[in-house]
């Protein structure tokens, strides 16, 4: 029982929500249509004004050039010229508004060509006159006495605006319509919303019993869950238990590998030896204090050094490379190689150099150099050995 109401009251929501969407839809269409028919009509009004004013600077253009015949005013030559080029304007403004429509093109274009030969004839008016010639300007007054050239113009130019005015009516009759069904529509959804939502009420009151009898049910689901929330708590506690043994067996055995590092490093440490950690390329990355002790210099003078400028050979020649980096890529000992230790100012300590490779899963990546201070006097001789 309680899944059918509750099936209902879902088909009445649906039916709401369709019912609101399809006024939404319809509203924003008519929205849509309203702003297009707004931007349409102030299109007609602007095409309408640049018909009505061609037809004004069409009626100036002629009545002026008239005037310039009869005075010979220049003012009234350069307001007919004036008129003239502001009718050329107005012609284009009208052509571009008017694009999307070829009717309206092609009889622009008619119009067009009428208003060039009206100026043609302005044109050869003004000149006679401009030029002295009465007879001429006669002539020309008398062969267009008798022209409906203008009228015709005139006529068409109204034509014209008054099928725009046409459109502009037929538009506001299609626009009535359209907000007589948006009302329609309008009224018919909120009326169909308000016996959903009755409906619903009345599904609702009819639907409190079956659910006070499922709040019980899922009371007792409840507490079968938390009893199964327990039995789970405690399995992740004893989890929780193992993880913590694990973690502090782990970091003892981080702790035991730290306390040797620091072991080997104090042994390192207190060797009295001359101990260098280099590079591949013979370069000190670390030193234990008996340098520094022996030498007398600073860690910073050493250390990312070539081994070349604290240790040389006997003789005092610079220590060759080649022999220590060789014996480094080949993985060989160097053994007992006489050296001089260079100390603060003149100070040279006699000494015995021994190299060991370091290797990384059987990969030489430096070495150690070993110094063993001792007398100069009879200085052993250098061995190689694997």
């Amino acid at each position: 029982m309680k899944d059918n109401i509750l099936t209902r009251i879902f088909a009445l929501f649906a039916v709401s929500v369709v019912v609101l969407a399809a006024m939404a839809a319809y509203a924003l269409r008519t929205i849509n249509r309203s702003v297009a028919t707004s931007d349409w009509v102030n299109h007609s009004h602007a095409t309408i004004y640049q018909f009505e004013h061609m037809i004004a600077r069409l009626q100036q253009a002629e009545g002026r050039t008239h005037a310039y015949a009869l005075t010979g005013d220049p003012r009234d030559l350069a307001a007919a010229r004036g008129t003239f080029d502001q009718l050329a304007e107005h012609l284009d403004s009208a052509k571009a508004l008017t694009r999307d429509i070829p009717a309206a093109q092609a009889a622009l274009e008619r119009i067009e060509n009428q208003i060039h030969a009206r100026e043609v004839w302005a044109q050869s008016l003004w000149a006679a006159r401009t030029g002295d010639q009465p007879e001429k300007v006669k002539v020309l007054l008398a062969a267009d006495a008798g022209s409906t050239a203008t009228t015709t113009l005139e006529r068409e130019l109204a034509q014209l605006r008054d099928e725009q005015f046409d459109l502009l009516g037929e538009r506001d009759h299609v626009s009535y319509l359209q907000a007589q069904m948006t009302r329609w529509v309008v009224g018919v959804g909120i009326l169909l919303n308000l016996l959903s939502l009755a409906a619903v009420a009345w599904l609702i009151r009819d639907d409190l019993a079956a659910r006070r009898r499922a709040a019980n049910a899922l009371q007792a689901a409840n507490a079968q869950l938390e009893d199964k929330v327990k039995i789970r708590t405690a399995d992740l506690q004893a989890a929780n238990a193992l993880l913590r043994v694990e973690g502090l067996e782990r970091r003892w055995t981080i702790l035991s590998q730290e306390h040797q590092i620091r072991y080997n490093h104090l042994i390192i440490d207190s060797v009295h030896d001359l101990v260098f950690v280099l590079t591949k390329i013979l370069t000190v990355t670390r030193i234990n204090p008996a340098v520094g002790h022996r030498s007398g210099r600073a860690d910073n003078t050493i250390l990312t050094k070539p081994l070349a400028h604290i240790v040389v050979l006997a003789n005092a020649d610079p220590l060759e490379p080649d022999l220590l980096m060789r014996a480094l890529h080949e993985g060989r000992e160097v053994r007992d190689y006489p050296v001089l230790v260079l100390g603060v100012g003149e100070r040279r300590l006699p000494g015995r150099l021994t190299l060991i490779p370091l290797r990384d899963q059987d990969k030489v990546v430096g070495g150690v150099a070993v110094v063993q201070v001792t007398p100069l006097s009879n200085p052993p001789t250098l061995s190689i050995h694997e």
